[in-house]
């Protein structure tokens, strides 16, 4: 049946292309592919489990491979190739596309050095390549600069139109839409008990992914209200601002709702001398604290059961409802051991985790594990230098610039710190990523002038 589903909105995504301008066609084939489909071919037994643990989640190659990450940016791709191969041939690489590219090609040539890899080295590739590589390069080639930043983020926001009607009938009902269009759902009992009501889960892999999404959507719904101008456009971007706002809280996603209130204090803070050397610290504290997480050289498990302080932590958050932190927690611990066994390259498989009993939860721990640090580091690393470099130069508060790549950057850092706590990954966050390598980087020598011509900025109707 999925396998159906997917062919039946490949062809609809490419009639589109011919009705539509190609940058627009992309935006709206990704985007409506990712909130529309169903996730993928679940292992069988997994929709009648009480928790399928052993669901690793589409960001990274598994028993699961027909899955909803790939499929939309592939279609588009060939979609594009198809209307719009001049603007394709016309782009050209460069050392920021270095990180996503060794990624997507790091389990072929970790393959001779591990024993029994599953999936297959090229099997894994592939899947990288059309799961983080195609939207990447979508990115890069469609959303760059100022018109494709927005027209991304004006997108993003557009998904509201699918968002909403099921935020409010499952924030009432519980998680059911997907059920009646597809199968049960095998993650629609995680979490879902809320507050007040139920989180949604939509056509989402996890409510966490529900939770991320939605709040990338309101920041990115916010800036577009601030920049609108003062005109009927910005009447009408102001409710849909407050709109997506609502939408978001409505979650109930804690983490989400965190991420998105740094995030609009990062977008006010943009500008300012201190922002820049805040960053700094924090990336700085998370790569030291990362790594002596990951070293199992902090022992969590005896700082919380044999001293006052780790003590005090626990019960606090057990009181205020936040017991999964600890859960998330003791998961990466018991896995740890495991990853001890194979630190730098990774065992090459996706069930590498059976060996500690269940899977940990998030996804820099299951990079780890299957691709080793040296995976781990290139994946994070192709969506935290370009997000980082938005911020270099910036001496205008983001509001007087209007420029998109700083929203660009923090929902790409918003979904970074999502991916330390869940294993389900904010798909816009890659197209993002290729979205704020500088316009300037696309045109090269040989092709300059065929990419002035074609590039999407310089069609008619972007200007």
């Amino acid at each position: 049946m999925t396998g159906t589903i997917f062919a039946v909105f490949g062809l609809a995504a490419l009639f589109l292309f011919r009705l539509v301008e190609p940058s627009r066609a992309v935006a709206m084939t990704c985007l409506a592919g990712w909130l529309l489909l169903p996730v993928g071919n679940f292992p069988a037994g997994s929709a009648e489990a009480a928790f399928p643990y052993w669901i690793t989640g589409a960001a990274v190659p598994s028993d699961m491979l027909l899955t909803k990450i790939w499929w939309p940016p592939v279609v588009a791709l060939a979609g594009a190739l198809w209307r719009d191969r001049p603007t394709l041939i016309g782009w050209r690489p460069e050392w920021r596309d270095g990180p996503v590219a060794l990624f997507c090609l790091w389990p072929l040539a970790q393959g001779p050095f591990v024993a029994h890899p599953d999936p297959s080295p090229w099997v894994a590739a592939l899947y990288l390549l059309a799961a983080w590589g195609t939207p990447w390069l979508l990115g890069r080639v469609y959303f760059c600069g100022q018109v494709g930043g927005v027209r991304l983020l004006t997108a993003l926001t557009a998904g509201l139109a699918v968002i909403a009607p099921i935020a409010v009938l499952e924030g009432i009902m519980g998680p059911k839409v997907y059920g009646w269009f597809y199968e049960p759902h095998p993650f629609r009992l995680d979490g879902v008990a809320r507050y007040i009501g139920y989180r949604p889960l939509g056509f989402f892999e996890d409510g966490n992914q529900y939770g991320i999404w939605v709040a990338a959507t309101a920041l990115a719904a916010i800036w577009l209200w601030r920049i609108a101008p003062a005109n009927r456009m910005r009447r009408w971007a102001g409710p849909i601002a407050a709109a997506a706002l609502v939408v978001a809280l409505m979650s109930q996603s804690v983490g989400a709702i965190l991420l998105l209130i740094l995030g609009l204090v990062l977008l006010w803070g943009t500008g300012r001398p201190v922002t820049r050397w805040v960053l700094r610290v924090v990336f700085l504290i998370t790569l030291l604290g990362g790594a002596i997480y990951l070293s199992s050289g902090l022992p969590l498990r005896t700082i919380a059961e044999h001293t006052v302080v780790g003590h005090e932590i626990v019960e606090t958050l057990r009181s205020t409802g936040r017991g999964s932190i600890l859960w998330r927690l003791a998961r990466d611990q018991r896995a740890m051991s495991v990853i001890g066994d194979h630190p730098v390259l990774g065992t090459g498989r996706w069930d590498w985790w059976r060996e500690a009993g269940q899977r940990p939860w998030d996804l820099a721990t299951l990079l780890v594990g299957q691709f080793g640090l040296i995976g781990m580091i290139l994946a994070f690393g192709s969506l935290l230098t370009p997000a980082l470099g938005a911020f270099r130069e910036k001496n205008l508060p983001v509001w007087k610039t209007s420029l998109p790549a700083v929203p660009l950057g923090i929902i790409v850092l918003m979904g970074v710190a999502d991916m330390l706590l869940n294993s389900f990954v904010l798909y816009p966050a890659i197209l993002a990523a290729g979205a704020l390598v500088p316009v300037k980087e696309l045109r090269n020598e040989a092709g300059a002038d065929k990419m002035e011509e074609h590039h999407p900025l310089n069609q008619r109707g972007d200007r």
